[in-house]
């Protein structure tokens, strides 16, 4: 059988793997090494389509896949802020002559509260006019919560010094996330420090 080069047309010997007139290799199956070149490429080409694919599909999922959650987390964070109603009744300052210690503490009315106290914590921060957090305590909502038609104290604090407590933040905890959170503002008139102002330390 005569063979040829597939690229100079050069007619060659049968047993021939290299054209004589150009150098080009000689497929012995069909002549045409540089057509199952072509298809070899043309396979990677494929492949490499294929791969980005499935590969961008994948992060659009993923992607998807977080904002659902996302949107579910929310969800819930919404539904449990929903079994909760607060307010910030009343900012109580009181010194003790004795200790010589500055305390605080916060009136809270809870008009509705889960059954389940014992997931929830009581954050209360204690804030300054610049809304800078000045002192604040965390408790377990199941210590400090009873059904009770008045407001609860919660939130007790020590200082050692006077400090300028202008308003408050009360926030509900569970597992890191703020579940709830009512401000109130404090009336420094209703403070009982019978220490003479000018012994406070500011």
């Amino acid at each position: 059988m005569t063979k040829f080069c597939p690229k100079c047309g050069k007619e060659l010997p049968d047993e021939s793997h290299f054209c004589l007139e150009c150098g080009c290799r000689i497929d012995n199956k069909s002549g045409t090494s540089q057509i199952s070149d072509k298809f070899s490429n043309g396979k990677i080409f494929l492949a490499l389509i294929f791969v980005v694919l499935i590969v961008g599909g994948i992060l659009i999922l993923t992607m998807g896949g977080n904002g659902n959650n996302q949107g579910n987390a929310d969800d819930a964070l919404t539904k449990e802020a929903s079994q909760f109603s607060l307010t910030v009744s009343d900012v109580n300052g009181h010194y003790n002559n004795e200790s010589n210690d500055y305390f605080y503490w916060v009136e809270v009315l809870f008009q509705k509260v889960p059954s389940n106290q014992k997931d929830y914590i009581v954050k209360t921060t204690y804030l300054d006019e610049k809304g800078n957090d000045v002192g604040h305590e965390t408790e377990s909502l199941s210590h400090v919560y009873y059904d009770t038609d008045y407001p609860i104290s919660v939130g007790y604090h020590t200082a050692y010094k006077y400090i300028d407590v202008d308003s408050v933040k009360v926030e509900i905890i569970k597992d890191g996330n703020v579940i709830k959170e009512c401000t109130g503002k404090a009336d420094k008139n209703k403070f009982n420090f019978d220490k003479p102002q000018g012994n406070q330390t500011k």
